[in-house]
């Protein structure tokens, strides 16, 4: 299956071009056609890829032993069924299901680390494999959305919708790359108006943040050699920012190969694809706007 990719947003930022670039690019419009189809197919891609794929890596990250259910923590049996609700026709059923697992003592925050964000990634892997397409892949995304929406009572919030902004950068000294692009195309998808800056200067994205309000800022670091650069353009956008619970997120592949960076830059999370990022963003503007 070919994958329904569309990189020229932000293409420039991967030609080693050094400039100060702003831009401003609306949500993407994501039409779903034949439902019943579409449901069809991805039970099936759940059943034959997914799930298999679910039980050896997380049972390699709790040391190949499987969490039992009621235990506190979340199972593997958890994270299939939950991805089966999504990608099926029993979609609906993914709040109460989400719900009992809180109930049953797994913290929120444990929910995202261990369930939504996991599930999310797995997704943005089939995608990259050419095993769905983009609209399936927003579909499950698009589910993960609500149910942060549904637990962070997000529709309390005034305005909600016009405060889904996210400022795409890179760490002082590079430009931006093809995973930014992918990233910034999947947030697009999932309702965001996204914000790109592709500079080497430092206080760029601090004076943008000090400019305009944002819910979450996402840095990309890909040279091991940037790192206290980016530690300390992450501060002044925290010092600076419009909004004072401004959330930070980073990713490439130097924090792929250094995920305890993370915390040593001072930012508050990481992901690993497009559609892990979309949900890290929307549990960090939770966390920001309540």
């Amino acid at each position: 299956m070919a994958n329904d990719r569309d990189d020229s947003d932000g293409a420039a930022f991967a030609k080693g071009n050094v400039r100060t670039e702003v831009s401003f690019l609306p949500p993407l419009e994501v039409q779903v056609d034949a439902p019943d189809l579409r449901y069809t197919k991805l039970t099936r891609i759940v059943a034959d890829h997914v799930v298999s794929r679910l039980v050896a890596l997380h049972g390699q990250a709790h040391g190949s032993v499987l969490v039992p259910p009621g235990s506190g923590q979340v199972s593997t049996s958890d994270i299939n069924e939950l991805a089966m609700m999504l990608l099926g026709p029993e979609s609906e059923k993914a709040s109460a299901f989400v719900l009992g697992l809180r109930d049953g003592g797994i913290s929120l925050d444990n929910l995202h680390t261990e369930l939504l964000e996991p599930t999310a990634r797995y997704l943005g892997d089939l995608w990259s494999e050419d095993r769905i397409d983009f609209v399936d892949v927003t579909l499950g995304v698009a589910r993960l959305q609500r149910l942060v929406h549904d637990f962070e009572r997000l529709d309390q919030v005034p305005d909600y919708n016009a405060k889904r902004k996210v400022l795409l950068t890179c760490a002082p000294g590079e430009q931006h790359s093809l995973g930014s692009s992918i990233v910034q195309k999947f947030l697009r998808a999932g309702g965001w108006h996204v914000w790109t800056c592709a500079t080497p200067n430092m206080e760029k994205a601090s004076e943008i943040a000090a400019q305009e309000w944002f819910g979450v800022v996402g840095f990309s670091l890909s040279s091991d050699v940037h790192l206290d650069g980016l530690a300390s353009a992450i501060a002044r956008v925290r010092e600076s920012s419009m909004n004072p619970k401004v959330g930070i997120m980073v990713g490439g592949s130097a924090i792929s190969r250094h995920p305890d960076w993370v915390k040593a830059v001072g930012a508050d999370g990481t992901a690993a694809n497009g559609p892990a990022a979309v949900i890290l963003a929307k549990k960090l503007l939770a966390a920001s706007l309540l």
